[in-house]
């Protein structure tokens, strides 16, 4: 079985984070991610992180680190998420690539579809709370 290893950028500003909505010529079209993409054949992740971050946004990322790893497996193949902090970085996060974007706190998060790897990191998230 091939694995396929991914990286994701959650992006942090203040009490939000920046989300993305898959386009319609997409996979799971229409449901919210961490922007980022597969790693390709000799690349770091940090270059993976990089390069995805200016193809996908148009910002540069300055400061991450990696957070978290996931793997989720189906009948065709494996896939490895890497899940970065990035806590800097320079630009205005731009689409390219036809999806939306929004920048969500952690309870807006929660009325929007977001694909299952990412779902599970959502309740993970070092973002407070808004107080009930």
């Amino acid at each position: 079985m091939q694995t396929i290893d991914v990286v994701a950028g959650v992006i942090i500003k203040g009490n939000r984070f920046l989300a993305a909505r898959r386009s319609s010529r997409m996979t799971w079209s229409g449901f919210w991610e961490f922007p980022g993409g597969k790693v390709e054949s000799g690349e770091s992740l940090n270059q993976a992180l990089r390069r995805e971050l200016e193809e996908e946004l148009s910002i540069a990322a300055l400061a991450f680190s990696l957070w978290k790893i996931k793997e989720k497996k189906s009948k065709e193949h494996a896939i490895r998420l890497f899940f970065h902090l990035v806590t800097e970085f320079s630009g205005t996060p731009t689409p390219r690539e036809g999806q939306e974007i929004a920048w969500l706190t952690l309870d807006e998060a929660e009325s929007f579809a977001f694909l299952p790897a990412d779902e599970e990191i959502l309740a993970e998230l070092p973002l407070p709370r808004q107080a009930p």
